[in-house]
């Protein structure tokens, strides 16, 4: 059965890959959110992207799909296309957003997801997020949409917008088998990209497509499809080492110990090439995402967290489908035990806000020593009162 799942992955690789060969617009809605999915993703992009975004005019941008693709890829934008963008946004304010021919960006979940982006990226002023999130909301309170893949995007970007969860009947019941391949595609692109509450769980999703490949040859429209499906197949062809019968958290905390040992071995290599050398606390995450990406498939960097005592940061590592947190500190002169026992306390309080996180582990990588009492390190942080299981590592322990 492997070796079928396996022929099936590298046919659906080959597919997507011939697919983001063609000829592309770049962007437009399809480009855009394939873009954004290979950013959150931390996936390669496709040639094309490396490419200058095409030029758009302020007219063009009164239209909703140049919104969204111009949304999508607001990271490439300059000041200029971002006062364009929001003067487009304006005038779309003064449209029938619920016409009865349903020919409004509303009931197309890209382009609902792409302009929410593009609020968020371009940093729209209040008064336009405040009508978004009414509108969206007000499709949702009078039961404007008929498909449940419109109601996930509607919720997904709310969340978005509004920065915060959607929590109003959070869960929106769906029969996985019932969507044809390019819903059941979109559904999945909109869990890589946005993680959203209330949509089916990630592992789900992917079994399903993986299912619906085995049965059907493997057709992919666009760009957005081809990224969504070549991610998941990568996924199945590469799978990662821990199962379903692991405890990732223990496995991830097994990692975290040993590793001065990986950071030792990549000092002393072979046939006198040049050491990798772990200096600061940058080169230790990026040594850590290596570690956690050989039995993780979906790790997330520097993901947003939720705002705590008026200020908002960076947390080091997401793994949404374990519901995970990695947090990497390397001790220095000048941050040694006491104060990185206080940064931590305060990202236990941080993340313990965040819906979709239930374990958050630390490792302080202290090769110089300055922690004194390891043990009361990894002690006091773990019964700080999150209600996260907080696990801590410091290695090495030293005595």
């Amino acid at each position: 059965m492997n070796e079928i799942v396996w022929s099936v992955s590298a046919q659906t690789i080959a597919a997507a890959g011939a697919v983001l060969r063609g000829r592309q617009s770049w962007p437009d809605t399809a480009t855009g959110f394939a873009f954004l999915i290979c950013d959150r993703t931390g996936s390669k992009v496709p040639l094309f992207m490396d490419e200058p975004l095409r030029k758009t005019t302020p007219l063009a941008l009164r239209r909703t799909p140049e919104l969204a693709a111009y949304g999508f890829t607001a990271a490439k934008a300059d000041t200029d296309l971002r006062n364009d963008w929001i003067e487009g946004l304006d005038h779309l304010k003064g449209r029938e957003i619920f016409p009865a021919d349903r020919q409004s960006f509303i009931f197309n979940p890209v382009e609902v997801l792409g302009i929410a982006n593009g609020i968020v990226s371009f940093e729209s002023p209040d008064f336009q997020r405040k009508w978004y999130l009414e509108t969206l909301e007000r499709a949702l309170s009078e039961d404007r949409l008929v498909t449940p893949i419109s109601k996930l995007a509607v919720k997904a970007a709310i969340s978005l917008v509004s920065t915060q969860q959607y929590r109003q009947g959070d869960s929106i019941e769906i029969d996985l088998n019932a969507l044809s391949t390019s819903e059941l595609i979109l559904t999945t692109a909109i869990v890589l990209a946005y993680q959203p509450t209330g949509f089916p769980r990630g592992d789900k999703l992917e079994e399903a497509l993986v299912a619906r490949f085995l049965k059907k040859s493997v057709r992919i429209a666009d760009a957005m499809e081809a990224v969504t499906s070549s991610i998941i197949a990568h996924r199945v062809s590469e799978r990662p080492i821990v199962s379903s019968s692991d405890d990732p958290v223990e496995l991830i905390v097994s990692h975290c110990r040993r590793f001065p040992l990986f950071v030792r071995q990549l000092a002393t290599r072979q046939r006198s090439r040049p050491p990798f050398d772990v200096q600061d606390e940058y080169d230790v995450q990026d040594a850590l995402h290596a570690v956690l990406l050989l039995s993780f498939d979906d790790v997330r960097p520097e993901e947003h967290t939720p705002s705590y005592a008026s200020s908002s940061s960076r947390l080091d590592f997401f793994l949404p489908r374990e519901r995970v947190i990695v947090e990497a500190k390397m001790t220095r002169r000048g941050l040694g035990q006491k104060k990185v026992i206080d940064e931590l306390i305060i990202d236990c309080a941080r993340y313990s806000r965040m819906p979709d996180v239930d374990h958050l582990i630390c490792i302080i990588y202290d090769p110089a020593g300055e922690c004194k009492n390891p043990v009361a390190i990894e002690t006091d942080i773990e019964r700080s009162g999150s209600r996260l299981n907080v696990r801590v590592v410091v290695c090495p322990r030293g005595t």
